[in-house]
């Protein structure tokens, strides 16, 4: 099967808009399953998995926000466009608020669906997941650097610069700022010891293995205990 650039549930209830951008979509290289309503897609929602969902905001039965708050009950990470025409613009900063990734206005263009899709499932590609100290899987939210900078561009500047930064809260530590080198050298340093442990060992076990010491194991399992005490007393007088 051919490598697509995501899985996209798309739900419009106007038949004539689902057609033109499910097509719109499939043309760009994403896999769509099209939905015509809230309660289909709530049940292609729960049984298949998705890289990100394309929804109309306002539609009979189930809206666009139950089937985001689903969307967010089912994988807090999946995320969800909300579009709709003009007369519900001002619903963007609450669909926003509820956890849409983006809201787009109706009419859209080829390029605006095609962009806000590739993000919304690039971003969600992009985020890193690693094990806490309890062994538990955490996925970590990604940001660019320059949304970064815009909220606190001299913190980061100086974690990138050193390396990592503790914040504090009332003089108490209570978190640590890493650059990606040293979050990398981090969590990659346990398999680098072990590997060193590993070649260590495997070193060890070749030098057994000569016929040199396959010899003198022999010999001291032979050994009389008299014998065995003079060997550990020349043993102790050699090292001083």
């Amino acid at each position: 099967m051919a490598t697509t650039r995501g899985h996209v549930l798309l739900v419009e209830d106007e038949p004539r808009l689902l057609r033109s951008f499910s097509r719109q979509l499939g043309d760009a290289g994403f896999e769509v399953t099209a939905a015509a309503g809230g309660p289909e897609a709530m049940r292609l929602l729960e049984a298949g998995r998705f890289d990100a969902v394309l929804s109309d905001l306002v539609m009979p039965e189930v809206d666009g926000l139950s089937l985001l708050k689903r969307a967010r009950e089912l994988g807090p990470d999946l995320p969800v466009i909300l579009m709709s025409d003009r007369t519900h613009r001002r619903s963007a900063s609450r669909v926003k608020a509820e956890g849409a990734i983006d809201f787009l206005v109706k009419p859209i263009d080829r390029q605006t669906l095609e962009r806000a899709v590739a993000q919304a499932i690039r971003r969600r590609r992009g985020r890193v997941t690693f094990r806490n100290r309890r062994g538990e899987d955490l996925r970590v939210a990604s940001y660019k650097a320059t949304e970064v900078k815009n909220a606190f561009g001299r913190v980061l500047d100086t974690a990138l610069r050193r390396g990592a930064i503790v914040i504090t809260k009332h003089d108490d530590p209570k978190a640590v700022l890493l650059s990606w080198d040293e979050f990398e050298a981090l969590t990659s340093a346990p398999s680098r010891q072990l590997t060193t442990l590993t070649g260590e060992f495997d070193a060890l076990l070749a030098r057994m293995q000569t016929a040199r010491a396959r010899t003198a194991m022999q010999s001291a399992f032979e050994a009389t205990p008299s014998e065995l005490g003079r060997a550990a007393l020349a043993a102790a007088r050699k090292r001083g």
